[in-house]
């Protein structure tokens, strides 16, 4: 009997602290939903407390702030312990301003794994060493009205914008004030009027994905391992900017980029500049699609790096990259080149790829790169363009570029001569190709080409091929 009795106060003794840690969780809950989102002015109603398996839940909260604007949640779930929790989900965020019957902000959903508490201050995110781990919205949508409105049309020096923005989901993980380890967005769309001008336009995206962006603290410096963007559109009912596919990987020595899909309206476009620079803009669309105001565009480039074979005499890792840039209508250019290499004592390869100044104090010690360009038009608009701003015929518009070209000679030497008299000779109809090829000496220093380009180019070879 008394062991009985003992097992019963013990059991009592554990129900009534666990019903006290939880009734306590759900006052500490309570007191910090106040406290980040509410402060010490805003006024702060909730339907109701709950504890759940695992779980803590506050149900229609609603905070109206002293200049009238109320943030409403229907549902705000804290998973796993109180003190550290898995999880915090948030359903149904609204954001709506005074004045305005609709929400300025919506979220469907908002979740953040590994938070740093219940409810994460907005101060914890300002320190130098904060990281935020995971964070993921659905169904998000922005009405520009009010002071997101006004601040936007500030930002685009505008007196009144009006439209929205939404996006279907957004993912951010380890993001910290020096690195972003994943932004990726999907279904954005949007409508922007600018009331004053009368310029609507519509914007589209598939989906974008940026992965291990570094170097945020240091301008200039910022690398990333991999980004990519599908489906763009930006469109009105007098021009339009599409982008099928773009992409990005590693950096400007070592990776690969490219987009497809790219097309222009520049007429249209032109509309939109100021006066003052539209006879310049005009003057380049004519060069560039003839007139037509489209331009369709497509490229890309790899580089990649090949560590010398087993059992090579003296073998060296070789630099090998290819790529094109095609402007329909206007011309083509491709470009290869094959460099055996060598980076600074003691440097790696993977601190190069993250350090691309490597590079640059990078040894060639010979190889070869070819750059062919193929017109479609362009060089030939170029004399007409000359010939009409200077009230000449083309005959003497190209006459004067020969001899422009044979000046520069002294300057930059008889190989580059050349390269700009082959240009000259696409430009009057003589050919429709012009292909070169560089020797590269054996040593060659890149980062004394990269100083002096026209006097370290004296000790390259060029050979040249016009057709």
């Amino acid at each position: 009997m008394r062991s009985e009795v003992m097992t019963w106060g013990v059991a009592g003794v554990s129900f009534w602290l666990v019903i006290g840690t939880a009734h306590a969780s759900l006052e500490q809950f309570e007191a910090d939903l106040q406290a980040e989102l509410a402060g010490d002015d805003a006024r702060m109603a909730i339907g109701q407390l709950v504890e759940e398996a695992n779980g803590y839940v506050a149900e229609d909260v609603a905070v109206t702030y002293p200049n009238g604007d109320l943030l409403s949640i229907d549902r705000y779930r804290v998973d796993g312990r109180y003190a550290q929790p898995e999880s915090i989900t948030l359903d149904g965020i609204r954001l709506t301003e005074l004045g305005f019957d609709t929400p300025v902000l919506t979220v469907g959903e908002l979740v953040m794994r590994d938070p740093s508490a219940a409810v994460p201050s907005l101060a914890s995110f300002e320190t130098e060493d904060s990281t935020l781990n995971a964070l993921s919205l659905t169904d998000m949508t922005f009405r520009l009205e009010g002071s997101l409105g006004d601040e936007l049309a500030a930002e685009f020096d505008s007196q009144t914008l009006a439209g929205y923005l939404s996006i279907d989901a957004l993912e951010l993980e380890e993001v910290s004030r020096s690195a972003v380890g994943l932004i990726a967005l999907q279904g954005v769309s949007g409508e922007f009027d600018d009331l004053a001008t009368g310029i609507s336009a519509t914007l589209a995206l598939g989906d974008m994905r940026i992965e291990a962006l570094e170097g945020l603290d240091q301008p200039g410096e910022e690398r990333l391992e991999h980004a990519e963007l599908n489906g763009f559109s930006l469109t009105s009912e007098q021009w339009s900017v599409l982008l099928d596919n773009a992409w990005v990987k590693g950096n400007s020595y070592l990776g690969e980029a490219g987009f497809r899909g790219a097309e222009f309206d520049l007429g249209g476009l032109i509309d939109l500049a100021p006066p003052s620079e539209r006879d310049e803009l005009q003057a380049l669309n004519r060069v560039l699609t003839g007139g037509t105001g489209r331009l369709s565009a497509e490229g890309q480039s790899a580089s990649q790096w090949h560590e010398p074979e087993p059992g090579e005499a003296n073998g060296r890792a070789r630099l090998t990259s290819e790529g094109y840039l095609q402007l329909d209508g206007a011309g083509g250019l491709e470009f290869s080149m094959d460099v055996p290499i060598s980076l600074p004592k003691g440097a790696t390869l993977e601190q190069a790829s993250k350090n691309p100044s490597l590079f640059e104090a990078a040894t060639l010690y010979g190889g070869n790169a070819t750059v062919a360009y193929r017109d479609e038009g362009l060089l030939p608009r170029i004399a007409t363009e000359m010939a009409a701003q200077g009230r000449i015929s083309e005959e003497q518009a190209i006459s004067q570029a020969w001899s422009q070209a044979q000046q520069l000679g002294p300057l930059v030497g008889p190989q580059l001569t050349k390269l700009m008299v082959g240009m000259v000779d696409i430009m009057a109809g003589k050919a429709q190709s012009l292909t070169v090829h560089v020797a590269v000496p054996n040593p060659f220093m890149l980062n004394q080409f990269i100083l002096d380009p026209m006097g370290s180019s004296e000790r390259l070879t060029f050979t040249f091929e016009l057709k």
